[in-house]
């Protein structure tokens, strides 16, 4: 991704700035969850999922099975992280 001339989350960070502070949001496969460190302070309610946590933003779960009630999220996010076996499990429960 260094080779990239923009980072994917960077453009999805600019989407999400321009949307309501209010939004539940999802970031599946999150990686160090620099969405939600990022834009904490301006829209607090991000979910950070991913296998490993690698700080504290991140919570541990597989992302075909997140804890969230259904109908309960605005935005979700997959970057970078529609790569495993079982993607399409992963859409499933984004839906």
């Amino acid at each position: 991704m260094s080779k990239w001339p923009d980072h994917p989350i960077d453009e999805i960070m600019g989407y999400i700035r321009k949307r309501s502070a209010n939004l539940v949001i999802v970031d599946m496969g999150c990686g160090d969850a620099r969405l939600a460190r990022t834009l904490k302070s301006t829209h607090p309610n991000i979910h950070s999922f991913d296998l490993v946590a690698l700080n504290d933003h991140v919570q541990v779960c597989d992302i075909a099975h997140t804890p969230l009630n259904n109908d309960s999220v605005d935005i979700v996010i997959f970057c970078l992280s529609l790569m495993g076996t079982n993607l399409t499990d992963f859409i499933h429960e984004a839906h």
